[in-house]
């Protein structure tokens, strides 16, 4: 590894912060004033218009602060973070976060001097810096953030890295609604000096983390990127934009990236066992989860468990189309099926339970994990709100015993298994009530799109087989 672990770290385990622009002001800002102030954090308001900040001593400058500062993170006005950081290097200050946006990424001569400005003074001294035009760090383990952030859900294994601010934060937040959580997470912005490539090389020795995520509009370290590509022990899901001509443009004007030509993007990714790219957000996160909770598959045969034929023919589809294979269940698999079943439900080559779900659930999925021809999982729910709502609460306790038997089913035979809720949201919640998803992140995935449990069964499959095995 190329980077001191130490470097990295002062971002998400300071023993001591000041927050320059501390504000008890309802803006931007004051969120992270009050969390921090509030905390067990050591934190120290700096504001050049205020004595107290929530009841808090507040210092002018931070160098009036009679202590040694970890990390510093500076929201104020983009013509005054030039000085607050020759302060902070002169106060001996470890890191620094700049959220303040208004730099290169607007496009106007000033702005973008004061960035290079910037920059040339971070090189002259040992200080690192994250930013700016982002909202920072957040460490579901410790609970340290320089943002907004939740921390009443569950500690995951996921990290993410975004280049932007607030949209990574929204699909955090998206993310915990389908119960998806994380360990830590970093925004970077117009990346004058952290980049994704020092993060990478970070959270591939964080213990707590399994699976890292990356948001990334651009590099400016083609060669140091491919080099920590190469290092990388974990496997890691990127969403790179800028796919055509105006997102290139876009992104320039977001983060002062250059998003460069796609197809070099694309190559250089696929030139890696461990590197898999996706589509949207929803696909990056959805797969992430799978890989964060769920054992590796040994082979390509995926069974599927339905309560619609025309679910499992889809789902049929898109498993030939990523390359693998429709499960072929033992003929002592299939008796045990039909030993259950109504004589009118199809067991071709899907499991279609049809109506006799509820009753003939546990005795299948158990034959299903059971059998040795079956390498990954895939039940698809889809029954409608309305016949749920009309059999009450005694029905959810009944699917409540279904879910722990797929789990334990999951565990014993250690085979990955992800289930698709079909139909509004309703659906998806009634599903994750039933697996009690606010109590542990360590739990089956759940999400809604049958096209990204099959790609991430892939993932797994291609990461397992031209990576893992290669790494025992």
């Amino acid at each position: 590894m190329l980077i001191d672990v130490l470097e990295m770290d002062v971002f998400f385990n300071p023993k001591t912060v000041a927050i320059i622009g501390a504000s008890e002001k309802p803006r931007f800002g004051g969120g992270t004033t009050f969390y921090l102030l509030n905390s067990k954090f050591k934190t120290y308001p700096i504001n050049i218009n205020s004595d107290t900040i929530l009841g808090h001593k507040a210092y002018k400058n931070i160098k009036d602060v009679p202590d040694e500062i970890d990390l510093a993170i500076i929201i104020i006005g983009n013509e005054y973070v030039l000085q607050s950081v020759k302060d902070c290097i002169e106060k001996g200050v470890k890191g620094i976060i700049i959220e303040s946006a208004g730099f290169a990424e607007t496009g106007i001569e000033k702005y973008a001097k004061i960035q290079n400005e910037l920059v040339e003074v971070i090189k002259q001294s040992k200080i690192r810096v994250i930013g700016p035009n982002c909202v920072g760090v957040s460490n579901f383990s410790n609970q340290f953030t320089s943002s907004d952030m939740d921390f009443t859900t569950p500690k995951g294994y996921i990290a993410v890295i975004a280049q932007s601010g607030v949209l990574g934060n929204v699909f955090i937040d998206w993310a915990n609604s389908q119960g998806i959580f994380f360990s830590k997470t970093a925004t970077i912005g117009n990346k004058v000096d952290v980049d994704e490539v020092d993060l990478l090389d970070y959270l591939n020795e964080d213990p707590e983390t399994t699976v890292i995520t990356l948001y990334l509009e651009g590099t400016k370290r083609g060669r140091e990127l491919k080099k920590v590509f190469g290092r990388m022990k974990k496997p890691v899901i990127i969403l790179k934009n800028g796919r055509s001509e105006i997102g290139s443009r876009a992104v320039n004007s977001h983060t002062s990236s250059i998003a460069g030509n796609d197809r070099i993007y694309d190559a250089l990714f696929k030139q890696y066992p461990n590197v898999f790219r996706v589509d949207n957000f929803y696909e990056l996160f959805n797969i992430a989860h799978v890989f964060a909770t769920q054992p590796l598959p040994k082979g390509k045969n995926i069974a599927i468990v339905t309560g619609s034929g025309s679910l499992g023919a889809l789902a049929c589809d898109e498993i030939e189309k990523q390359g693998l294979i429709l499960a072929n269940l033992t003929d002592e698999t299939i008796g045990i099926i039909r030993s259950v079943i109504p004589n009118w439900v199809s067991i071709g080559g899907t499991i279609d339970l049809g109506p006799s779900m509820f009753q003939t659930f546990i005795p299948s999925i158990k034959a299903i994990f059971k059998d040795k021809n079956v390498d990954c999982v895939l039940f698809i729910f889809s029954v409608p709100r309305v016949p749920l709502q009309r059999m009450g609460a005694n029905r959810l306790e009944g699917f409540r015993i279904h879910m722990k038997v797929l789990k334990q089913a999951a565990d014993e035979f250690k085979k990955p298994c992800i289930i698709v809720a079909f139909g509004s949201r309703w659906i998806f919640d009634y599903v994750k009530d039933a697996t009690e998803y606010s109590k542990s992140d360590l739990t089956i995935p759940i999400m809604t799109q049958i096209n990204h449990a099959i790609k991430a069964f892939r993932f797994m499959n291609e990461y397992n087989k031209s990576f893992y095995n290669d790494k025992k």
